[in-house]
């Protein structure tokens, strides 16, 4: 199974003993060399589908098991180990991922190995492999290649434990590591064996001190930990889509990137560090998509968005290291960052209050784990720093919650209102009648008394009116707590705006200098243009910070910067496809005061939402069908064939390859599957125009010979599914064709 040849440097050791600490980095000592690939491997090129169309976990639940509990004396030989783990497998894939599950169960730091006395066995090289002369990518290549399948070992960067965010190109290429190209199902997949069966729990990196967290204060400088390796089963290093991947894990040669067009060092090393949580759920970098950022003026703004409801937080660190002093003794650390939602969109401003170097984590999916991160410098802190009179969990801005609740902002629906003291400020809203609603006003030093005198809300009927005159300029924070009326729980917090006030200041001048002349040009320009609109947004910022005159163009950029974001939420919609997202984007395009000229935008999302709900409602007669009619499908031993076509033609709309569910037994098993992976909860969350038009094609072939009367006469229950296969197919190719 290879060479035994040793060959080990004074370099290798030392750079072994440098990175012993990274669990998740591999060895480069191997006293077996593993050749990278074989002679005769198809040629390397992105794959044609993803990991979603061609594998479903649930799928393998046999494959997994028996992989499981293969009994340990099997690894004393590939052949015989890899005859048990593929016998009666049908295909590579399957072959593939019964290796996978059998290397993941292996206790390879755990095991004594006394009878591995050869290391051209499966346990000889796993003694290896603890003994740190041998590596996950190597075996993972001999097992693959042992069973007849394509198997390369790609060698590069990964950002690993060792990695910190914003590190140099220079610095990124000690990060090296290795792992696999495999070739299965016609294309060459991504498998990273080491991270996929081993993590680090409690690692903690030098010189950080955590400084706050969701709003709250925290003050806890971290102590360098080494942290534990553990065992694992990580299946997002199964298969993982090659435009994900690139993220964390550079090769050395081009070609393994697997994506087009290719990214170079440069990149890898600029753009923020995303992590698996990121990927999975599916969240956005909105704003500067760098990893190094810079503040302007003492302020930076990082900007994510999800799918739905997302719940998004942060962590804001100092890093004394890099800062080259402590934070300071004096200073509160809290309510630094303002979050704030824009439509869809979920800001952090983070106004700076001491010179440094800074790390920022976003937060969010359902255990709240890191989703993104990314290094902040700050040369020059924020003029008059000061923290926000409080930090909501929700944020600021009209939130998922207020919609829940049933209560709409009329007149003010941006996070931060600018107002003036002396002068009343007037804010409406509508709620359902049995809706208790309660605002409050908050301030970092004023007494709760004074700031009610100068807060006054009135309800008529199903209008909430609130005014606000206050008499001394700063910031304060307006808060909206509802409930319903007959419920017995406390209110809750449904939405916060930032008020901003400032004395008004009159210009000594008349004249503009070169740095002014300059910003207000830069915001006219981009306000033009509109090809950047973070630039947009920053030029504003500027321009209102140097306090220049509107002569009418400030408005005018605010204008199409507003205008802008919401054709960006519309299409984003439209591209999506998807029922939610553009009943959502309908409704807050027609309530913003652009609604005339998103016109025809918001006719093509409602074009799109009617011609979805339509799809969706050819759903109903499937949805309301027993449980026994199901089982009535899958107790056929052997079915008519008009069945298994319907069957098939049913699954193929659903993601299955038409290929693997000719065996009747594969249709049998996943009409067994309960839960999320049920058939009729499959359907329920079906979104038909996420399917190539192709697949349309194949089913109205397949089911071309049919006609709903002698589908019926042979199952009832699969002529429910020919009528939605057909009305769904010939809807499809209709809309396909106006397209």
């Amino acid at each position: 199974m290879g060479s035994s040849e040793s060959v080990i440097t004074q370099t290798d050791l030392d750079t072994e003993e440098e990175n012993e600490s990274d669990f998740l980095q591999e060895t480069n000592i191997e006293q077996i060399i593993v050749p990278e690939e074989e002679p005769g491997y198809p040629k390397a090129c992105p794959p044609r589908d993803t990991k979603k169309d061609i594998f479903n976990e649930a799928d393998y639940l046999e494959i997994d098991n028996r992989a499981i509990n293969t009994p340990k004396d099997m690894a004393k030989g590939y052949d015989v180990l890899i005859q048990y783990l593929t016998q009666g497998l049908q295909n590579d894939l399957q072959k593939l991922r019964a290796i996978f599950i059998w290397l993941g169960q292996q206790n390879i730091e755990g095991e004594k190995y006394p009878k591995a006395t050869s290391a051209d066995t499966p346990t000889g090289y796993m003694k290896l492999m603890k003994d740190r002369k041998g590596n996950y990518a190597s075996f993972f290549a001999l097992l693959c290649r042992a069973a007849k399948i394509p198997c390369v070992v790609v060698k590069g960067m990964a950002k690993s434990v060792s990695y910190e965010v914003g590190m140099t190109e220079e610095e990124c290429q000690r990060l090296d590591n290795s792992w696999n190209a495999v070739y299965v199902s016609n294309g060459w997949r991504l498998v990273f064996p080491l991270w996929a069966c081993r993590a680090v729990v409690g690692h903690v990196k030098e010189g950080f001190v955590e400084i706050e967290e969701g709003g709250k204060a925290v003050r806890q400088r971290e102590k360098a930990a080494v942290g534990i390796d553990v065992r694992q089963l990580n299946e997002y290093y199964f298969l993982t889509n090659p435009k994900n991947f690139i993220f964390n894990c550079f090769p050395k040669e081009e070609r393994w990137q697997l994506i087009k067009p290719p990214w170079t060092i440069q990149k890898f090393a600029e753009v923020p560090y995303c992590s698996q949580t990121y990927f999975e759920n599916k969240v956005t970098i909105t704003s500067s998509f760098k990893c190094r950022l810079q503040t302007v003026l003492g302020e930076c703004t990082v900007a994510v968005k999800g799918t739905g409801e997302d719940v998004f937080s942060y962590k804001l660190y100092y890093n004394e290291k890099e800062s080259n002093k402590p934070i300071s003794e004096e200073l509160q650390l809290q309510r630094y960052i303002l979050k704030k939602h824009e439509q869809s969109n979920v800001e952090f401003t983070f106004r700076c209050p001491q010179a440094g170097v800074y790390k920022l984590d976003i937060v969010g999916g359902a255990l709240q784990s890191d989703l993104c991160s990314f290094k902040i410098t700050c040369q020059d802190p924020k003029v008059g720093c000061q923290p926000l009179p409080v930090s909501p969990d929700i944020g600021f801005g009209p939130s998922y919650l207020m919609k829940k609740m049933g209560v709409k902002a009329l007149s003010h629906k941006e996070a931060i209102v600018r107002i003036q003291a002396s002068k009343e400020t007037t804010m409406t809203f509508s709620s359902k009648i049995n809706v208790s609603v309660e605002t409050v006003l908050v301030h970092n030093s004023l007494d709760a008394e004074e700031l009610k005198r100068v807060l006054k809300q009135q309800v008529n009927n199903d209008k909430i009116t609130v005014r606000i005159r206050i008499t001394h300029n700063g910031e304060y924070v307006l808060q909206m707590f509802a409930k319903t009326k007959d419920s017995s729980q406390e209110h809750q917090n449904i939405c916060n705006y930032l008020l901003t006030s400032e004395t008004e200041r009159k210009r000594t001048r008349t004249y503009e200098n070169a740095e002014e002349k300059i910003a207000r040009n830069n915001m006219n320009v981009m306000a033009n243009t509109l090809t950047d609109i973070s630039g947009l947004e920053k030029a504003i910022q500027t321009f209102q910070d140097l306090e220049l005159e509107d002569k009418g163009d400030l408005s005018k950029a605010i204008d199409a910067l507003d205008l802008a974001k919401a054709k960006r939420e519309l299409k984003d919609a439209i591209e999506r496809k998807r029922l939610d997202f553009l009943e959502r984007a309908i409704e807050q395009a027609k309530d913003s005061k652009f609604c005339d000229k998103l016109k025809v935008l918001i006719s093509e999302a409602e074009q799109q939402r009617d011609e979805l709900k339509r799809l969706k409602s050819y759903t109903h007669d499937i949805l309301e069908m027993k449980p026994e009619t199901i089982s009535e499908i899958k107790s056929y031993m052997k079915p008519p064939k008009v069945v298994h076509d319907v069957m098939m033609a049913t699954y193929m709309l659903l993601g299955k390859k038409r290929k693997e569910l000719e065996n009747w037994e594969t249709i049998r098993y996943l009409l067994g599957l309960t839960g999320k992976d049920s058939l009729l909860r499959r359907i329920k969350d079906f979104e038909p125009k996420q399917v190539v038009l192709e697949i349309y094609a194949d089913v109205e072939d397949l089911l071309r010979d049919y006609t709903e009367d002698n589908v019926r006469t042979a199952s009832a229950g699969a002529g429910t599914f020919y009528v939605w296969l057909v009305k769904v197919s010939a809807e499809m190719t209709i809309i396909n064709s106006s397209d």
